[in-house]
């Protein structure tokens, strides 16, 4: 249950941030939504601990090769 009060936080505090990267990446809304979403997910499946000092960073990185490895699939 912490977990889940953690990760809520973390959305409330990165989540603008980490949309406006995905949204200048991707161009398109739902998609950069979706790809937001599925970091907090993926944090949340593997439980992921995150450090405060990181934790911005890591989240943008993921946003960030989530979205190129979305490019990288459509063009295949």
């Amino acid at each position: 249950m912490r977990q889940e009060k953690d990760i809520e936080q973390l959305f409330r505090q990165h989540y603008a941030k980490m949309y406006y990267l995905a949204r200048c990446i991707l161009s398109d809304d739902d998609e950069s939504k979706d790809v937001v979403s599925e970091v907090f997910a993926q944090i949340l499946a593997d439980d992921v601990v995150l450090l405060p000092e990181s934790e911005q960073g890591y989240l943008m990185r993921s946003v960030r090769n989530r979205c190129l490895n979305l490019i990288a699939h459509k063009s295949v």
